[in-house]
């Protein structure tokens, strides 16, 4: 599975603060770690903390996440979240990405949609036809690495 996920976080040991009262990760951690850990396949993209003329024009905001828990992260445990693009249109990018543990199996799993903006008009807009290929392209090669082993709960309409 985790060749099937060409970006790849930080690896993430789970402290004693990230844990709650289960003994376990604590969900709000789960959406921290995953958000944090996408911040290379975000600057392929063209959407770069890096790239402040571009965050000045476009940037993209979260529209919807579904988060899965499949096994417990514990204390002291490693976990790695990895990242793909499954679905493109002219606004919006359906990203998916796993957190494998230390077996590399899934502990949980994260969708997200992105919509695209136009940060003076602060409303949505169309990717431009450059941004939109490269990501397709991505997308494309995202593809080539195979179907991934669960059903997604988000979707979008394809181009």
């Amino acid at each position: 599975m985790k060749n099937k996920f060409p970006y790849k976080g930080n690896i993430v040991t789970v402290t004693k603060d990230m844990c709650d009262l289960n003994g376990h990760m604590n969900v709000s951690y789960y959406s921290k770690v995953f958000d944090e850990g996408g911040f290379e396949l975000y600057k392929d993209l063209g959407f770069s903390w890096d790239n402040e003329s571009v965050r000045m024009e476009f940037s993209t905001f979260t529209l919807e996440e579904n988060i899965r828990y499949l096994k417990e992260n514990l204390l002291g445990e490693k976990i790695i979240p990895c990242y793909r693009i499954v679905n493109v249109n002219k606004k919006l990018i359906h990203q998916a990405a796993v957190l494998l543990n230390e077996k590399e199996e899934i502990s949980a799993i994260s969708e997200v949609l992105l919509i695209h903006i136009d940060m003076v008009k602060r409303k949505s807009t169309p990717f431009s036809e450059k941004s939109y290929e490269k990501i397709r392209n991505l997308k494309e090669s995202h593809d080539q690495l195979g179907d991934l082993d669960f059903e997604f709960r988000l979707k979008i309409k394809s181009p």
